[in-house]
C-alpha cells in the first residue's frame, strides 16, 4: 500500500529539514513519538544504514519499532524503514525549494507480512491516512511557526 502527500510549507528548506532530521523536534509534529535511540550509536557523517529504535504511543500503550536510515541527503532527502515483524513501512521525505518556501513530498510504502495484517491494513487504511495527514499538518504548522519567529 502506498500513501503520498505533497505539502507546501511557508518556511525555508533548512527550517523544515530541522524538524525532519532532529530527533528532539520530531515529537513536536509526531505527537505519538516517545523516544528514538541508536543501539549501535548515531553516525551523523554517514547516516545511511544507521539502525535506530523508535517508540511510539499507540492507543494508550507504547510500541517500539526497529528502524534503519535508508537515504540521506542533508536538506533534501531522508528515507527510513520502520518494522516490527508483522509489517514494514518505508518513509521518504523529499524537500525542495518552492515559491512558498518548501515543497515536501512524502511517501509511505507499507508492506504487510501476513493475511491478518493485510486484512487490518485494508480495514484501517483510512485511519492510517488520517494519522499521516495529521503528522504532515503538524509539520507544516511547527515549521511555519518557527520561520515566523526568526
Amino acid at each position: 500500500m502506498r500513501i503520498n502527500f505533497e505539502n507546501q510549507i511557508a518556511a525555508p528548506v533548512a527550517t523544515v529539514w530541522t524538524f525532519v532530521d532532529d530527533d528532539t523536534k520530531i515529537p513536536l509534529w509526531i505527537t505519538e513519538s516517545v523516544d528514538i535511540s541508536y543501539p549501535d550509536g548515531q553516525e551523523r557523517a554517514k547516516p545511511v544504514g544507521t539502525r535506530f529504535r523508535q517508540t511510539l504511543k499507540e492507543g494508550g500503550r507504547e510500541k517500539t519499532y526497529d528502524g534503519r536510515i535508508t537515504a540521506y541527503e542533508p536538506e533534501r532527502l531522508l528515507g527510513v524503514r520502520l518494522s516490527d515483524g508483522s509489517f514494514g513501512v518505508d518513509l521518504t521525505y523529499k524537500l525542495s525549494p518552492s515559491s512558498q518556501g518548501t515543497r515536501l513530498d512524502y511517501t509511505a510504502d507499507i508492506s504487510l507480512q501476513s493475511f491478518f495484517t493485510k486484512l487490518l491494513g485494508f480495514l484501517f487504511k483510512s485511519l492510517t491516512v488520517s494519522i499521516m495527514q495529521r503528522h504532515m499538518a503538524n509539520l507544516k504548522r511547527v515549521a511555519e511557526q518557527e520561520a515566523a519567529n526568526v
